[in-house]
């Protein structure tokens, strides 16, 4: 099942999850910085400073962790 836990390596290779949180953060999944946290998961991303800047907010951390429950 995949989680705001998941690793995002792990939701990168999942075509629903990561269409989801395309959705919420359109390009991310292309953007070269993910290369440096995929061994982390959403959640721990969220808590450092420029998760901010590139529009996970608490708000859409929590709109993508719906949308996962709904899926699975």
């Amino acid at each position: 099942m995949i989680s705001l836990d998941t690793k995002i390596k792990d939701i990168l290779e999942n075509p629903v999850a990561k269409g989801i949180v395309e959705k919420y953060l359109p390009g991310i999944s292309n953007n070269p910085l993910v290369e440096l946290v995929k061994g982390m998961s959403l959640r721990d991303v969220s808590t450092m400073a420029p998760a901010k800047k590139l529009g996970l907010t608490p708000e859409v951390l929590a709109n993508i962790g719906k949308d996962f429950k709904k899926a699975t």
